[in-house]
């Protein structure tokens, strides 16, 4: 029996769970409620670096739960940023201009710096084909939102967990 634990499977089966979620259409509005595609997705890798662990007779430990889910998040935000730059560059269309039409119609009282950078934003698009700029911003969000609500998956599993065990040692004395 081998008694280390590979931390990598579990990072990866957390990562494939969160960006399956948040790119995949209709299952990605789960994210809407407070992140909660992306803490599923943490809790996935930390279940599975659970089980990795029971079967040489430990538990994980929050520290364990938050760094598993903390990995899976960085590596899903890279990858979900990636996937969307991806869907951008082959649409046909430049959904700036469409939001654009969408904020003049429903809200009025926006500052004009706002329709500036959005015309900035859609200028990007016609040159490139995207916008260099809102990638960068993505990707630095996601790089913050991902791994924060990940950790706060794999931590969950880990205290429900705990939680767990001390009760089945109250219940055995």
């Amino acid at each position: 029996m081998n008694n280390t634990t590979n931390r990598l499977v579990p990072v990866i089966i957390g990562t494939l769970a969160i960006s399956a979620i948040s790119v995949m259409p209709l299952i990605n509005f789960v994210n809407v409620f407070c992140c909660a595609g992306i803490i599923l997705g943490g809790a996935i890798g930390a279940m599975a670096y659970n089980k990795q662990l029971r079967s040489i007779n430990l538990i994980i430990t929050p520290k364990d739960g938050v760094i598993t889910g903390l990995l899976s998040g960085i590596l899903s935000a890279i990858i979900v940023t990636g996937i969307n730059l991806i869907i951008v560059l082959y649409s046909n269309q430049n959904p700036i201009s469409e939001v654009l039409e969408m904020v003049k119609t429903f809200s009025k009282d926006l500052p004009q710096e706002v329709y500036d950078q959005m015309n900035q934003f859609s200028s990007e698009f016609e040159k490139y084909g995207y916008s260099p700029t809102l990638t960068l911003v993505s990707l630095f969000l996601n790089l913050i939102i991902y791994p924060l609500f990940a950790s706060l998956g794999g931590l969950l599993v880990a205290l429900l967990n705990k939680s767990k065990i001390n009760k089945n040692i109250q219940l055995s004395k």
